[in-house]
């Protein structure tokens, strides 16, 4: 079983807390949008739908303390996060699971995608409606800030992505779960649009463990 306060540690990119969240019939409250806020966020949904691949180094801040490592991401369906040392975790998402492994204790978990709070970034077509819901949308110098939570579940935890403008770019993001755990990670001098050598075994979900795929 993962450590809980390992997920919560390398919780920022699709996961948070080990917890399960009772069901909630609360609904969520969308942002008041003005015409150039829908505007906007129609340029982000965009943006969001052409990316197809990045590579990056992040910074993530929680109150578990700062780490690094770097970030693999091949959309629709594909990404991959490697922890730098002393951080022995390794999470590789393909198609609709999630794996987690801890390369220290050499413990291996699966999850749905589906059931993780930013799993909608690896979706074949995002939309910032319908199942979501966008609750605030911040302008900045340059910059945007939009906050969603499950339309259904709002309780379950937000998810803020920040972007750079002019030109457009995710910049970092952040994952506040159910309990209010905070993670926040920031992009560091991210390539777009790359080419992976070996993607086949970039994305296996294969557990290193016991060499047994779960594609």
């Amino acid at each position: 079983m993962i450590k809980k306060k390992t997920w919560a540690l390398t919780g920022a990119f699709l996961l948070l807390s080990a917890f399960a969240v009772p069901a909630s019939h609360a609904q969520a409250v969308p942002a008041a949008l003005s015409e150039a806020d829908r505007a906007d966020l129609a340029r982000i949904e965009a943006y969001l739908n052409q990316l197809t691949t990045m590579e990056s180094r992040f910074i993530q801040f929680s109150e578990q303390g700062v780490v690094e490592g770097r970030i693999f991401l091949d959309r629709p369906e594909h990404l991959r996060i490697e922890y730098a040392p002393p951080t022995p975790v390794l999470m590789v998402a393909s198609d609709i699971i999630l794996m987690f492994h801890d390369t220290e204790l050499k413990q291996t978990s699966f999850l749905p995608v589906s059931e993780t709070p930013a799993g909608f970034l690896l979706d074949d077509e995002i939309e910032l409606g319908g199942d979501l819901t966008v609750t605030d949308f911040e302008r900045g110098a340059q910059a945007f800030r939009v906050t969603v939570v499950e339309t259904d579940q709002p309780a379950t935890g937000s998810v803020s992505l920040m972007f750079e403008d002019n030109p457009l770019r995710l910049a970092k993001w952040r994952v506040i779960d159910a309990q209010g755990t905070e993670v926040e990670v920031a992009l560091m001098e991210p390539r777009f649009g790359v080419t992976f050598d070996n993607p086949r075994d970039l994305f296996s979900t294969v557990d290193p463990n016991t060499s047994i795929s779960v594609d």
